[in-house]
């Protein structure tokens, strides 16, 4: 397998954890705990940022796979779509016209730079 397609499978991965973490997050953030510790240990924000933990192994895996430097970068934006697609899941958000043409915005950037 070439060091560009390994990155973008690398990438992929990382932002699939990377956007699930917050969707933990923002989860863990709506509900009222009894004390201070229990906000800030309980399984939503522990897995949280243990998902984001290796979100960011995987992101320094794919520096060291990728051919070029800048292809990192530029595969973490497609966090932005996954969070969208996950808040709207797991959330019920609402997808504007113009989140949608932000998201497309990306997309086709994204599209560019590899082109």
């Amino acid at each position: 397998m070439n060091g560009m397609l390994l990155c973008i499978l690398i990438m992929v991965c990382s932002e699939l954890l990377a956007s699930s973490s917050q969707i933990l997050l923002k989860k863990s953030a709506g509900i009222t705990y009894p004390d201070r510790i229990r906000e800030y240990f309980n399984r939503y924000v522990i897995s949280g940022y243990g998902m984001l933990f290796v979100s960011m192994m995987l992101t320094i895996l794919a520096y060291r796979v990728s051919d070029a430097y800048m292809n990192v970068p530029v595969l973490e934006t497609m966090g932005y779509i996954f969070v969208m697609v996950f808040g709207r899941i797991f959330f019920n958000e609402a997808i504007t016209r113009k989140k949608v043409l932000g998201m497309c915005c990306i997309f086709l950037g994204i599209v560019v730079f590899y082109i």
